[in-house]
């Protein structure tokens, strides 16, 4: 028995990694849960309102100075709008390579990941905040990769012990 209920098996001559999922898991799963919410509600909704507000449809991520021109949009328009875009398509990026790695630490680390992950939504939230006052503010939420990095960490140490049990 390895950790958080991970076995070792020979079946068939092959070894194989059974993996009982305890209540502890059910919180990481919550933050995973959270971390979608955040991304597909909280940062969305401002880009749909902003959208509307300045007339820029989809399927354009960022307007054209041709698009600017016809809008007649000012630079403080076009800004705010790149700033809301900006949030929720920076988050995108960021979790398409996060959440794997959260999943995977929460393997042998539910607890602990659940914790980090949970600094980790609250970061982006604040650098959501500041970025949507100005592109100067969104280091404000900058402690969160202390968080993300432990998580990494986790993810890494995840994969050496199942590596190295045999």
């Amino acid at each position: 028995l390895l950790a958080a209920g991970i076995q070792k098996l020979k079946i068939n001559n092959r070894m194989v990694t059974s993996i009982d999922l305890t209540s502890e898991h059910g919180y990481a799963v919550a933050v995973i849960l959270a971390l979608w919410f955040q991304q597909n509600l909280i940062f969305v909704i401002p880009v749909a309102l902003a959208r509307h507000k300045f007339g820029i449809k989809p399927p354009t991520l960022y307007p054209r100075d041709s698009e600017i021109k016809a809008l007649k949009l000012s630079d403080d328009e076009v800004d705010d709008y790149m700033r809301t875009q900006r949030v929720h398509q920076n988050n995108m990026e960021f979790l398409t390579a996060f959440l794997p790695i959260l999943m995977i630490s929460s393997i042998m680390f539910p607890v602990q990941s659940s914790y980090a992950g949970a600094v980790v939504w609250l970061g982006r939230m604040v650098v959501a905040i500041g970025y949507w006052k100005s592109p100067q503010k969104r280091v404000w939420g900058a402690w969160f990769h202390f968080a993300e990095y432990y998580i990494v960490f986790l993810g890494g140490k995840t994969a050496y012990q199942l590596i190295s049990s045999k």
